[in-house]
């Protein structure tokens, strides 16, 4: 049902863009104005841009570590499982750990159950509570790690790290999570907007946006930005479906026919991409996600060369980037796991060159205009009638159903990972305008600075190239 949608979705965006009536960043106040709210929008100051002249030498980009990670559990409330799914990922991705380094972060990982399992309780005291779908989705992943596979998997990671150390307290790990799930299942089903329709809300909201992407945003400029992405998304789409007007009907699995296949294609095509630093070895993936019916793209983005690489690449990445990229924020992983996994359309051409990029294009669109929807519902505050007053100038107000719910789902997940992908898009031709070679070049280089906020990597960016030219 999604596929179509999206495929009608697309002509009615070009349709609007044809006749130039797209223009939705100066409709948002009118449609808000149109459709009246019980409380106001929050109002932004955006300070005017300053020049800044370009130093000597490129500035090290940093970015202040994420802290509180108790005092708000949106991580657990928008993504399945996480933060708890990547930090055992992250661990059993690890090499070179001594027994006693991985009890710690073993020890870590049970006491960041624990932490969240507190703000769980915390937040749905005050109404905070998730979808009866994430519901069951949180529930599923939570279970994945306390999974015979993934403690064997654990059991077997320790046992191979040198030194001496006690057992790990496997049931202190399996007690923690437990009791989290056992919380989950038991709450109350959300029907209301993540965060509530008043200034608080909306800040609480913006507060959690700033430490998924890793400095503090400015909503009016990520909707802009994804309006841009949404835009270029609909034409290509388009293009796509009038080279094959058949694509919108077809059912085909993008999958050389295995899990085994697919993901030894993505280990070769990730090594050739970028391989690890110092020529480490590629892990194998610690859970398996290829036994859950994805596509290549889903495996591309959650597996190689997208989130598994990035966690991988940060492990390995020298000691005086370890700390950021231990608290690497979640926008400029998916930036970049976006980007990588676009990179397999051109090795798919077995599948039909617009068949790929319409499936990829009609994946990407839904995420954008999601993101979109998520923005302007738990940040501005909007109501289904005002979201269609807003649709209503993409000529897309009959999607207001669909995109309501899509975005109450999920508050965080879209906007961060379409955002993260307009920014690394962003940085990515500024390089070249400033001499980058390729986009390879730019891939390999922009890893290696290593995550920091965007307006810092760009600068730092540019800058190398300039110097270099």
């Amino acid at each position: 049902m999604r596929r179509w949608l999206c495929g009608l979705l697309a002509l009615l965006l070009l349709w609007g863009c044809g006749r130039e009536v797209i223009a939705p960043a100066a409709s948002l106040e009118a449609a808000s104005t149109a459709v009246p709210s019980s409380t106001p929008s929050p109002v932004e100051n955006t300070p005017t841009p300053v020049p800044i002249q370009a130093p000597t030498e490129p500035p090290l980009p940093t970015f202040a570590p994420r802290t509180g990670e108790a005092a708000f559990a949106e991580e657990l409330l928008s993504y399945d499982g996480e933060p708890l799914l990547s930090s055992v990922k992250a661990l059993l991705s690890s090499g070179n750990l001594s027994k006693a380094s991985f009890s710690s972060a073993f020890l870590g990982i049970v006491e960041q159950a624990k932490a969240l399992d507190d703000a769980f309780l915390h937040l749905q005291e005050h109404g905070r509570t998730l979808t009866a779908d994430r519901r069951d989705k949180t529930v599923a992943a939570l279970n994945e790690l306390t999974s015979r596979d993934t403690l064997d998997a654990l059991s077997a990671a320790y046992a191979r790290c040198p030194g001496e150390g006690e057992p790990l307290p496997i049931s202190a790990y399996t007690a923690a999570v437990g009791s989290l799930v056992k919380h989950i299942k038991s709450s109350t089903e959300r029907t209301e907007p993540f965060f509530s329709l008043d200034a608080d809300g909306a800040n609480d909201y913006k507060a959690a946006l700033s430490r998924y992407i890793g400095e503090t945003v400015v909503p009016r400029k990520v909707l802009e930005a994804l309006e841009s992405l949404a835009q270029t998304e609909a034409y290509a789409l388009g293009a796509a479906l009038q080279a094959d007007p058949e694509a919108a009907r077809k059912q085909e699995k993008i999958s050389f026919g295995s899990a085994a296949e697919d993901m030894r294609f993505l280990h070769a095509f990730t090594e050739t991409l970028c391989p690890l630093p110092d020529g480490a070895r590629l892990p194998d993936l610690p859970i398996e996600q290829a036994g859950k019916g994805m596509d290549l793209f889903e495996l591309a983005f959650y597996g190689y060369p997208g989130m598994a690489f990035l966690k991988a690449y940060g492990a390995h990445a020298p000691l005086e980037q370890q700390s950021r990229w231990n608290s690497a924020p979640d926008g400029y992983l998916a930036g970049i796991a976006v980007h990588t996994a676009y990179g397999i359309v051109p090795y798919l051409d077995d599948f039909g060159l617009e068949y790929v990029q319409y499936r990829w294009y009609e994946e990407m669109l839904d995420v954008t205009l999601t993101g979109i929807s998520a923005l302007l519902i738990h940040y501005y505050g909007y109501t289904p009638k005002s979201l269609a007053a807003y649709l209503e100038s993409w000529g897309a107000s009959s999607f207001t159903g669909y995109l309501y719910d899509r975005a109450m789902f999920d508050p965080f997940e879209c906007l961060v990972s379409s955002y993260g992908y307009w920014c690394y898009l962003d940085i990515c031709q500024a390089a070249l305008d400033a001499g980058c070679g390729s986009e390879e070049q730019f891939l390999r280089d922009y890893l290696a600075a290593g995550p920091a906020p965007y307006e810092a990597l760009k600068e730092y960016m540019v800058h190398m190239y300039q110097k270099q030219g």
